[in-house]
């Protein structure tokens, strides 16, 4: 995993290999395992970065997904190894933003693109309008400053 940090954003990357259980019959990723992918790489980001989804609900909220976007830009396959980028995007409010990109590391050939958006709601489901204070606090904690 390599992992940077600017005063604005956070960044990391993970590696995924391509099983063969993972391809369509076309021999290309199915499309609906990208969105593994972006969990890994949210699940490394929170380890690395302090925003584990277990400690947001020891807070006292949810960070259901609210928004997907992706974008397919070229096919990987059984055997690829491939590197997901994540980086925090700061914005304001209740909510969280990830821009994220799939890289095949054999030939650094950019695969995919996507941006998810998370919102927070109380473990009873109610949304949450303002930004809650321990994300307040951890934006702090990691210099993001808006």
């Amino acid at each position: 995993m390599k992992s940077q940090s600017t005063a604005t954003s956070l960044t990391t990357t993970v590696e995924v290999k391509v099983r063969f259980s993972e391809v369509d019959s076309l021999r290309i990723v199915w499309h609906g395992r990208y969105l593994e992918y972006l969990e890994d790489a949210r699940e490394a980001f929170g380890h690395e970065f302090g925003l584990e989804y277990m400690y947001m609900y020891n807070q006292g909220f949810l960070a259901p997904m609210y928004d997907i976007k992706m974008k397919y830009l070229m096919p990987a396959t059984t055997d690829d190894i491939l590197l997901v980028t994540i980086t925090y995007r700061p914005v304001r409010g209740a909510k969280i933003i990830f821009d994220y990109e799939i890289r095949r590391k054999e030939d650094n050939a950019l695969l995919f693109r996507a941006e998810t958006t998370q919102l927070f709601t109380t473990h009873e489901g109610e949304f949450v309008l303002s930004c809650p204070d321990f994300l307040t606090e951890w934006k702090k904690k990691n210099g993001i400053c808006l």
